[in-house]
């Protein structure tokens, strides 16, 4: 039986995102729900800064405060470290700056993969939360 979250585990999951990457990936998986594997395949174009929308699957999402602001700490970060990348995926690192390939999801759970709360169990902790939303109450 999958049981929510305790704030611990959350915190500690927080603590362990000591990069502008793994920082929006935790955002990504706790507030939006996303699967690794949609993690590693968004693309550049999939964040829509001005209408503040990333698209995630193909499914349209608003970009909260939190997650915009990871995001654009993240492409700051991207843009100078890797300026003359031609690689369009949202999340690079040194072994893909230089192809168009995408990061591997190792690489993309790597810095969860330790914690109690791992980006599965943060996604889903997300999806429960949100079926458990009571609009009355």
């Amino acid at each position: 039986m999958l049981r929510p979250l305790v704030p611990d585990q959350v915190d500690r999951s927080v603590a362990a995102a000591t990069t502008p990457a793994t920082r929006l990936i935790l955002a990504l998986a706790a507030v939006h729900a996303a699967r690794v594997a949609q993690i590693a395949t968004l693309m550049l174009d999939d964040a829509d800064l001005g209408n503040r929308r990333l698209t995630i699957a193909g499914r349209i999402r608003p970009l909260d405060d939190l997650t915009l602001k990871l995001l654009l700490d993240w492409l700051d970060h991207r843009r100078n470290r890797w300026p003359n990348t031609a690689n369009l995926h949202l999340l690079i690192n040194n072994q893909t700056a230089n192809t168009t390939g995408r990061a591997s999801n190792h690489w993309i759970s790597a810095a969860m993969r330790r914690q109690d709360a791992t980006l599965e169990r943060l996604r889903v902790d997300r999806q429960l939360e949100e079926a458990s939303y009571d609009p009355r109450a």
